[in-house]
């Protein structure tokens, strides 16, 4: 179990490492059709896997008001930040790219029963000297 764990949070890292990069490489594609392109590719693998597991469909039964947050959010936020790095400046998109999972790390520490620990100090510590 925390081997396939770990698997997930490698290919996490592995995506985002990569968002950046094809962000740039995509050209002069809208960042709002850039959005939706991403959205319909990433969204293959849950249709395959709901075509292949029709029982899975019972999980997807969610208030309107999450799916919409859920929905809202996932493509307002990438809307965002494709707009971002097509508009800043190098230097100033390398800190849009770099420094925002710093503050997920630390900000994790702001959620319900959890604190600030050491390996979240050294965790956002080592990605900062990862900007330079």
């Amino acid at each position: 179990m925390r081997l396939r764990a770990t698997l997930i949070g490698f290919t996490a890292i592995l995506m985002w490492s990569f968002l950046a990069l094809f962000t740039a490489a995509s050209g002069k594609v809208p960042p709002f059709q850039l959005s939706a392109i991403c959205f319909a590719i990433g969204s293959v693998p849950g249709i395959l896997v709901l075509v292949l597991n029709p029982s899975r469909i019972a999980l997807l039964k969610q208030p309107a008001k999450v799916w919409i947050t859920g929905i809202a959010g996932l493509f307002g936020y990438h809307f965002l930040y494709f707009t971002a790095l097509r508009n800043a400046p190098a230097v100033e998109a390398g800190l849009i790219a770099y420094l925002w999972p710093l503050l997920i790390v630390v900000g994790s520490a702001l959620l319900p029963g959890e604190r600030l620990r050491w390996y979240h100090v050294v965790g956002a510590l080592a990605g900062l000297c990862g900007t330079s």
